[in-house]
């Protein structure tokens, strides 16, 4: 598996794999897959076999099994421009489970593939839920502390002006993830970004603030469900 397309700033990652599965995992981003060879199954609470795309909500435990077929996987932070625009354009929120083979995601597509610049284009201009400012206030506070080894909701408590179960409550009714999972996956978006410039695998986890790589590991295993040895070093 590679990375094709990655921007940390604008909330995404796309990467081609084939031949492939996974084990049960969650993950806060959303994630998107078409099928560009063959057909692929997942399995949630239910078995969906001999799919061509899917969309996976934010936090839906899932496995994934693409073996003898190519797939295109999209990962996007719902809380990226682009996040925001497919979480509300599938109502998402309010999805307990997978979307199988959604005719809505051809506008998405070219030629079978993922067209990230449609897709950023009309995000841009999609009108979008405003968040609450002190959400808004957590966020920056993350973005500003995402290289040391630990953020807590205290420190974020602080900057929000919210007690820390407000925050906590106000952060998942607003998002749909926890704080926690946020912190993590920006983390592990800029350790990919880190890599990508060359740094090794160790490097990037501590440059993100894991106290080894071990830990880094197994954070990237569960929300991925793959080492990402074969991510970064693809």
């Amino acid at each position: 598996m590679a990375i094709e397309l990655f921007d940390i700033d604008k909330g995404y990652a796309l990467f081609s794999k084939s031949n492939y599965q996974t084990k049960k995992h969650t993950h806060y981003a959303i994630e998107v897959v078409r099928c560009t060879k063959g057909f692929f199954n997942i399995a949630t609470t239910s078995e969906h076999t001999n799919i061509k795309s899917v969309i996976i909500p934010p936090n839906l435990p899932h496995s994934f099994n693409c073996l003898k077929a190519e797939c295109d996987l999209l990962f996007v932070d719902p809380l990226s421009d682009m996040g925001k625009y497919v979480m509300e354009s599938f109502n998402l929120a309010s999805h307990k489970d997978v979307i199988i083979n959604p005719t809505e995601l051809n506008q998405f597509l070219n030629n079978g593939t993922f067209n990230i610049a449609s897709i950023l284009n009309s995000s841009e201009t999609y009108p979008r839920k405003s968040l609450d400012d002190r959400i808004l206030k957590c966020i920056d506070a993350i973005n500003s502390l995402i290289t040391e080894s630990k953020i807590t909701i205290t420190q974020l408590s602080e900057v929000s002006l919210l007690s820390e179960s407000r925050l906590a409550h106000l952060f998942k009714e607003q998002l749909g993830i926890s704080v926690h999972q946020c912190i993590l996956w920006k983390k592990l978006c800029l350790a990919m970004l880190k890599s990508r410039e060359g740094y090794t695998l160790t490097e990037s986890a501590h440059y993100v603030g894991f106290s080894d790589s071990s830990h880094f590991n197994k954070v990237f295993y569960k929300m991925f469900g793959i080492n990402p040895f074969f991510v970064l070093k693809s």
